[in-house]
């Protein structure tokens, strides 16, 4: 027969919620509450950063360093492509050759017509 406290529960019948609850939270050392101002001795100032809390001075890369940087993440890019193949590169060059040359014959019609529009009207 197991004794047990009148009130006091088993771990195994509480639930997992209620068991993390009652542990109490652990505070990091480093994240000590802030003395508000009243606590604080009135003459005294604030204490000076020693050298371990300063922030370390971070160089800034050179050209150099930041021009192969950026290289470097254009290729790695440029691997990422997905090209097309031999046929549809074909294909599309084509089809800007065509549009191109139909666009060019449009502008020399368009230009030999207001030409010949504009020196019918000088000669009035």
């Amino acid at each position: 027969m197991v004794n047990r406290k009148v009130g006091q529960a088993s771990s195994r019948s509480a639930p997992a919620s209620s068991r993390k609850a009652d542990q109490e939270p652990t505070k990091r050392p480093s994240q000590s509450p802030a003395k508000p101002a009243a606590q604080r001795p009135t003459g005294a100032a604030t204490p000076a950063k020693s050298a371990t809390t300063q922030r370390p001075v971070v160089e800034t890369p050179s050209r150099l360093a930041a021009l192969q940087k950026t290289f470097r993440e254009t290729v790695a890019e440029l691997r990422k492509v997905q090209w097309p193949d031999r046929v549809t590169t074909r294909n599309l060059t084509l089809v800007v050759i065509g549009m191109s040359a139909v666009l060019a014959a449009i502008l020399g019609l368009l230009d030999a017509g207001l030409t010949r529009l504009i020196e019918w009207l000088v000669q009035l």
